[in-house]
């Protein structure tokens, strides 16, 4: 049987071909759910990798959640942050460079910023009930 986070993964590797393949025509939008394409630098590889999230609009910015499913490591897309916070997204047909700002559960704002993901998407919660990692957020500003 496949685990749930394998599916997540083949899931996301499928729709960021499309959202991909389409140039942002297709996969930009999901159950009303808006979704941009996060391109970051592989720690290890120095290749690009890209994956498509929830983007929550915050100002001139995006919230991005790092919850992978409520799975017990962080997503790479985070590690690779981590180590090089200068990354590219692609919201629709728009590519754009942008800085990655993580914001850690024990950063004042952090409360505010999952109260906001959480209106818009309530699965966020049931993933952070499923593990036993703090689920960091990513504030994403478009340069």
């Amino acid at each position: 049987m496949i685990s749930r986070f394998k599916l997540i993964r083949i899931v996301s590797k499928v729709h960021g071909f499309i959202y991909y393949i389409s140039r942002g025509r297709t996969g930009t939008q999901l159950k009303g759910k808006h979704f941009l394409l996060l391109t970051t630098v592989g720690r290890k590889s120095g290749k690009e990798r890209s994956v498509p999230l929830a983007a929550i609009p915050y100002g001139g910015k995006y919230i991005l959640v790092a919850s992978f499913g409520g799975s017990p490591v962080d997503p790479a897309w985070l590690i690779n942050i981590r180590h090089n916070p200068g990354v590219r997204i692609r919201l629709g047909q728009v590519v754009q460079k942008a800085e990655a700002c993580i914001v850690e559960t024990s950063d004042t704002i952090y409360d505010d910023l999952w109260d906001k993901a959480v209106a818009t998407y309530e699965g966020f919660d049931i993933y952070k009930k499923t593990t036993s990692r703090r689920i960091p957020i990513v504030v994403i500003n478009p340069l």
